[in-house]
């Protein structure tokens, strides 16, 4: 299944009309604030990227209510979380300014995120000075694998 999550009840439900009004089977979770709406992993590709471009729109609103009912201040402020998977299997969480990753991940995918985050860890976890084109000529570095 694929699924979407939103945490205000107002874009949620805007949502949940948008997947009615397309036709779109579904199916619904509430629990503690979260709001979640599954549909098939079967449905068409090109009805899924319409139904994830409506999703970020009402991600932006269920973000823009978030921010509107909740003043920041010491007893409430916010940040954005990446979790970095270390090279022992354990995890850390990188904390960064939620309107500076929207704009990221306003131009790069979850997964291109996740490969550059992935060469950040690696690098910090083992020290290389030395540039990639010695590292290829080393033969430490498979060019074509990575190009």
């Amino acid at each position: 299944m694929l699924e979407y999550i939103l945490f205000h009840e107002k874009p949620f439900n805007l949502f949940c009309d948008f997947l009615q009004n397309n036709k779109i089977v579904f199916q619904t979770k509430a629990d503690n604030g979260m709001f979640e709406a599954l549909i098939s992993e079967d449905t068409a590709d090109d009805m899924v990227e319409i139904i994830e471009a409506e999703y970020d729109r009402l991600m932006l609103m269920n973000q823009e209510i978030f921010f509107a009912e909740n003043e920041t201040d010491e007893n409430n402020y916010r940040m954005a979380t990446i979790m970095l998977e270390l090279k022992d299997g354990s995890y850390t969480s990188a904390h960064v300014r939620p309107d500076l990753l929207g704009k990221i991940m306003d131009v790069i995918s979850d997964e291109e995120l996740n490969e550059f985050t992935r060469s950040m860890v690696t690098a910090v976890e083992n020290p290389d000075d030395r540039t990639y084109c010695q590292k290829v000529r080393a033969g430490e570095v498979d060019f074509k694998a990575t190009s």
